[in-house]
């Protein structure tokens, strides 16, 4: 049997990320990195630190096959106190650690807020230039642009999720607000790309993460062969 290579997830005990460790933990070996304690998992490591302290990161990242980086305040907040440390320090750290530790490929969660200021009727292309919605979505700019400059100067390989709104096909939410169906991306989905992007060979890529019917304004284009296939579906009883 094939042994499953070992990836670290930042923010692993975040919404998100407890969405999609299910189905990446068949896939890999798993080493999960947050401040919040976390039990572990068949074989998981866990680091319970701050992604802005480098040296414990580059520790961290030592023999990994890649770095998920979720970790981040994941929507509009007050920007010196919030945005700032959490999102804009949090990435530079990261990703000199991912240096420091010679990891080959980074996936880095980014989000649909960066490219929502394109008009409701215009389909929004992959790689899109970024009309961000909130100094939260410019924050994710800055870490698109520090993933392109370390991809250009330092070699790492680079993967942007512009990721949509994260739920389960069945959430309660989805049929709530149908609102959602415009922005959603299934976390089955986003995990299935997660793998797809860390197994790719591709150097520097951008991806609007969207599953139907959201793909039809944010083209969901990539160099995985990734197709978003899952759809709202009402809870079974």
């Amino acid at each position: 049997m094939r042994s499953r290579d070992r990836i670290l997830v930042t923010g692993s005990a975040g919404r998100v990320g407890r969405l999609i460790t299910p189905s990446l933990r068949e896939a890999f070996r798993l080493r999960l990195l947050d401040t919040a304690p976390q039990d572990a998992e068949g074989d998981d490591e866990i680091v319970e630190a701050d992604v802005r302290d480098v040296s414990v990161v580059a520790r961290a990242c030592e023999g990994v096959r890649a770095v998920v980086h979720l970790a981040a305040q994941p929507a509009e907040a007050e920007f010196r106190d919030i945005l700032l440390p959490r999102n804009v320090d949090a990435a530079w750290a990261l990703f000199e650690a991912v240096v420091e530790a010679h990891v080959p490929r980074v996936v880095f969660a980014s989000s649909l807020q960066v490219v929502e200021g394109y008009g409701p009727d215009e389909l929004v292309p992959a790689a899109a230039e970024p009309r961000p919605v909130s100094v939260y979505a410019c924050t994710k700019v800055f870490g698109e642009a520090l993933a392109r400059l370390h991809s250009d100067r330092s070699g790492v390989c680079v993967t942007c999720l512009r990721i949509g709104a994260v739920r389960p096909s069945t959430s309660d939410d989805l049929h709530v607000d149908s609102s959602l169906h415009d922005i959603w991306c299934g976390s089955g989905d986003l995990a299935r790309l997660v793998i797809a992007a860390i197994r790719s060979e591709s150097g520097f890529a951008i991806v609007n993460a969207v599953s139907p019917p959201a793909t039809r304004r944010f083209d969901p284009g990539n160099p995985f062969g990734w197709i978003p296939r899952e759809t709202p579906r009402m809870p079974q009883d």
